[in-house]
């Protein structure tokens, strides 16, 4: 027996059982064992950690094996057991497997044979992938049809994976895209990274889906072709559509028809799924998603396993709570590690604790991303932005209304903060024991640090040129919180401003003028 024959036995029986397809990190143990290889030697080859693969992930597999297929499983019998007991020959077909399973008890699903046509247009290489395992089990639960049809599986119409950006989003969907890819008969990528019309969009993908029989570029042609076929279409960056400087969720000018055709593929039946990958939520998805509906969200936070695998593989030199505490101030984002893995190379050597000791973690390249994302926000949320980096902690609706000047509505507030939360630029927590309407809110380290130094440097411009706004409307240091978040605003955002003035080139007497006036 050939192991791709073997792998699609256990395959199907995980599928069956678990109603999940084999992960990666399963596939290279099964693969381990089945060429006499040890963990270690997984472990250099795939990027997955030892004691993850050895006490989590290789366990746990093993286990679940062993109840699929009704017989005791381990890295040194399985190559055994499943030439024995299912004999295939090399030279046989996947349905000869399935053949063979019946015959021994145990029915296995049949997979036809499929030819699916792809167009995977501008999707990333996923070449090298880390981790995201849970991640891609939800979205296969989602994406694929359930055998018993249950409402808590249904296979979602359309599907949105969210998150700030460089956190993965894309990688992720090229991942499971190409994973499910033979689930389809259709499979077509499309980036909106360029912001086409949507008549542009609808007449390639109508065409492609069609097999350029129609050429109808309508939202009603389309749901046509969904219908006829099982298609999986992706939709990437979908926020180069939204508008900038309002609610999350808004379109531009002259693209409020993308709207309608998503409420259209949300609501309708059809057999496809669309995935969109987006930094904001669509209005359209919040206002059709429920936990068993056809329209669901994935908000895509960082991954360690992802973020230690990268660090590893950029060969940084730390301690393990060094190289943790880098990915937790970078939010674990893939981008972000990859940008300052860089810099710590070509600057400090490769030394993490270098690096860190320095206090400088928002410069270059990833400070273009997060000024991107902030210039999108409203007004009102960029004041909530930098009332959240002063506060330093979780800070509450209440609070948020005391500090902001001029004084502004809770609906307001209330509304603002679901727009960055749509955004994913800040987090939220609801203390325990107390209702939801006792939210707290605030942001992720490496967001936080970039607020600051905006508004540092803004103010700093301001009191050097005597034109003040944010001066007028924000306290640098506040009074009524605790003494180490007081001493936090002094260091933070008084020596900020003093260091932004002295670099300004002006001499003492000078600045002592104007900080007089």
């Amino acid at each position: 027996m050939e192991f791709e024959q073997a792998k699609a036995i256990a395959n199907d029986a995980i599928l069956t059982n678990a109603g999940r397809p084999l992960s990666e990190a399963e596939i290279a143990i099964l693969d381990a064992a089945w060429n006499d290889q040890t963990y270690e030697e997984v472990a250099d080859r795939s990027g997955y950690s030892l004691n993850y693969l050895q006490r989590d992930v290789g366990p746990k597999f093993w286990k679940l094996l062993s109840t699929a297929l009704d017989r005791k499983l381990n890295k040194t019998n399985v190559r055994g057991i499943l030439t024995q007991r299912f004999g295939v020959s090399p030279s046989l077909p996947h349905s000869s497997t399935h053949r063979s399973a019946e015959a021994h008890g145990r029915s296995l699903p049949v997979h036809p044979p499929t030819s699916t046509q792809i167009d995977w247009g501008e999707s990333p290489d996923i070449a090298i992938f880390y981790g995201r395992e849970q991640e891609l089990a939800t979205l296969t639960q989602w994406i694929e049809p359930d055998p018993i049809g249950s409402s808590e599986t249904a296979r979602c119409h359309l599907v949105a994976i969210l998150g700030m950006g460089g956190i993965g989003k894309s990688s992720l969907a090229a991942r499971i895209t190409y994973q499910l890819q033979n689930q389809f008969e259709f499979v077509i990528w499309r980036s909106l990274r360029k912001a086409p019309p949507l008549e542009t969009l609808l007449a390639e993908l109508v065409s492609f889906l069609s097999q350029q029989q129609d050429t109808q570029a309508k939202s009603e042609r389309l749901l046509h072709w969904l219908r006829t076929h099982r298609c999986l279409v992706i939709l990437d960056n979908v926020e180069t559509i939204m508008q900038p400087g309002d609610r999350a969720g808004h379109y531009q000018p002259d693209y409020e028809n993308y709207g309608d055709l998503f409420r259209l593929l949300g609501e309708s039946y059809h057999q496809s799924c669309i995935i969109l990958t987006s930094r904001e939520k669509p209005a359209e998805v919040g206002m059709l998603e429920s936990d068993d509906g056809w329209v669901r969200s994935l908000y895509l936070s960082g991954s360690w396993e992802a973020s230690l695998a990268l660090i590893d593989s950029k060969r940084l030199v730390g301690t393990d709570a060094e190289k943790r505490q880098l990915c937790e101030f970078y939010n674990c984002s893939p981008l972000a590690l990859k940008i300052v893995a860089s810099s710590i190379q070509s600057l400090f050597e490769g030394e993490i604790a270098a690096f860190l000791a320095e206090e400088t973690m928002v410069f270059n390249g990833l400070r273009r991303l997060l000024e991107q994302q902030f210039e999108r926000l409203s007004d009102l949320e960029q004041t909530i932005m930098y009332w959240l980096a002063i506060n330093r902690e979780w800070t509450a609706i209440a609070e948020l209304m005391a500090d902001i000047v001029p004084t502004v509505t809770k609906a307001s507030v209330m509304e603002s903060l679901e727009s960055l939360t749509w955004h994913s630029m800040v987090e939220r927590r609801v203390p325990k024991g107390e209702a939801r309407l006792s939210s707290q809110y605030t942001q992720q380290p490496v967001v936080m640090e970039y607020v600051l130094d905006r508004l540092t440097q803004q103010l700093a411009t301001e009191l050097l040129t005597l034109k003040l706004s944010l001066f007028r409307r924000f306290a640098l240091i506040k009074t009524t919180v605790l003494e180490h978040i007081h001493q936090s605003q002094k260091r933070l955002i008084l020596q900020r401003v003093e260091t932004h003035l002295i670099s300004g080139g002006q001499f003492p007497a000078a600045l002592r003028r104007k900080m007089q006036r």
